[in-house]
């Protein structure tokens, strides 16, 4: 049996929110409480794909809120120059 895939989420704290972003599916998503993360991240990804959310593991990465939004801001402005939408 294949190992099951991987995603990464990026989570930082931002103005009492818990911010969740996963960049290969380039979806955000969001909690006030810290435990509600986890599923959070994995209903958001099962629900983008159609997939079973005992289907994949999800790998987080804690950062800053400020750092959150740098990253993903320098995601979406690669993005629109690359002409994307």
């Amino acid at each position: 049996m294949p190992d099951p895939r991987v995603f990464q989420s990026v989570v930082g704290k931002q103005g009492g929110w818990w911010n969740i972003w996963v960049p290969e599916i380039d979806q955000v998503t969001a909690t006030r409480k810290s435990r509600k993360i986890s599923g959070y991240t994995r209903s958001l990804i099962a629900l983008v794909l159609d997939i079973p959310e005992t289907s994949f593991r999800v790998e987080r990465e804690v950062v800053s809120g400020v750092e959150l939004e740098r990253r993903f801001t320098a995601v979406v402005l690669e993005s629109n120059a690359a002409g994307g939408n």
